[in-house]
């Protein structure tokens, strides 16, 4: 009897066991960060704010217009041609940016545009919505050659808009968006909680705080509850820009988990071999190819910051680029390259040590054009080239 009685009580022990380890309290939704939006800086920190609006990481993303959509939607430059029978055709009706594929001069799809991606400055994609899901558009621009061409990831001789979005993309070009994983791997987006481009407070962090507290203390110089890249290491600095510019990584933690100042690895790692990155392809890993340079490797203090001031557009300055260079190397007397008469070498060291050179991941077709074009990526592995 005892024997029967103590059974009975190990099989209660053991049912409620495996009840309570299958029970779990309702995920609580992750509120949204306490983000007082970038006009909120303007008041104390107007020139900077200003520059910003013009860099390529403000403009990252944005809503379509006629202001942020770069290619041509007139007759005779709004068609992409796949072969004989297909044909995709960008069309704008009223406030409406379309793309419309034709099979034998039937329309058999259309989607609007819904997200512009990337500033214009080498080239866009665009997304559209179906309900809170977002997938890539067949066809993007791209700039260098002010013409339409195939969206990367997409066939050349066939029509597809089924590429979906994850959150990991607009991470890197969005300030903000609140998103969850579906169990059939799909990705939902809160519209509503999207903040457009790489803005302030995606680099110094959620600034509602920091705003409050100097709204009340404006005589208080030291900045409070925010962000100071001055305060950060040199590993710190480096995984803030690393999060977008060391190419596709393996997640360990949701997009937007990952604040600056925090360790970039305990949120996501490489999916290459780091002792490898001097064989990266130029296309979206510059933190690799900067890493794998000797100019990196010989300092103590070389970051991206060193040449990069991320709050102004340099874009095209080779001789701002080249003094930064002379920062390090005022007494480089090595070149042995013959100048062309009337070219100061001192002002473009870029084009020599920091070429552009063909991506052997990425190539486009134009929409002008029948042959592959090879798209032209600036390294960021300082060397010494052909």
């Amino acid at each position: 009897m005892k024997g029967l009685i103590f059974l009975l009580l190990l099989s209660f022990i053991w049912i409620g066991s495996i009840i309570c380890s299958a029970w779990r309290p309702p995920a609580v939704p992750q509120e949204m960060p306490a983000f007082a939006g970038s006009e909120a800086c303007k008041s104390c920190h107007r020139d900077i704010f200003n520059d910003t609006r013009h860099t390529a990481h403000y403009l990252s993303s944005a809503l379509p217009d006629d202001a942020h959509i770069k290619g041509s939607f007139a007759a005779g430059k709004n068609e992409f041609v796949y072969n004989q029978w297909m044909v995709l055709v960008l069309e704008k009706k009223k406030d409406l940016f379309l793309q419309t594929a034709y099979m034998n001069g039937i329309p058999t799809e259309q989607r609007a545009f819904g997200l512009v991606i990337g500033s214009g400055r080498k080239g866009q994609t665009y997304l559209y919505w179906d309900k809170n899901n977002l997938y890539q558009l067949p066809v993007s621009y791209y700039a260098p050659a002010n013409d339409w061409c195939n969206s990367p990831g997409y066939p050349l001789n066939y029509i597809r808009f089924y590429r979906p979005i994850p959150a990991t993309c607009l991470e890197c070009h969005a300030s903000y968006a609140a998103a969850q994983v579906k169990k059939d791997g799909s990705t939902s987006f809160n519209k509503k909680s999207i903040l457009y481009g790489i803005d302030c407070e995606r680099c110094h962090g959620p600034a509602a705080a920091h705003v409050a507290f100097h709204t009340q203390h404006p005589d208080e110089k030291a900045a409070n509850s925010i962000i100071s890249t001055k305060q950060l290491s040199r590993q710190q600095r480096l995984d803030a820009c690393a999060l977008c510019h060391s190419g596709l990584r393996k997640q360990l933690q949701p997009a937007f988990s990952f604040t600056v100042g925090q360790r970039l690895d305990d949120f996501s790692v490489p999916n290459y071999d780091v002792d490898t990155a001097g064989g990266l392809d130029v296309h979206g890993n510059q933190y690799g190819l900067l890493t794998a340079s000797k100019c990196f490797k010989m300092s103590a203090q070389l970051d991206c910051s060193s040449c990069h001031n991320v709050h102004i557009n340099e874009r095209h300055d080779m001789a701002t680029f080249s003094q930064r260079c002379l920062n390090c190397h005022a007494t480089h007397d090595t070149c042995t390259v013959k100048a062309s008469a009337g070219v100061m070498l001192k002002d473009n060291c870029i084009d020599c040590h920091m070429p552009q050179l063909p991506s052997k991941k990425i190539t486009l077709k134009l929409a002008s054009a029948t042959a592959v074009t090879p798209d032209l990526v600036r390294t960021h592995r300082v060397g010494i080239y052909p």
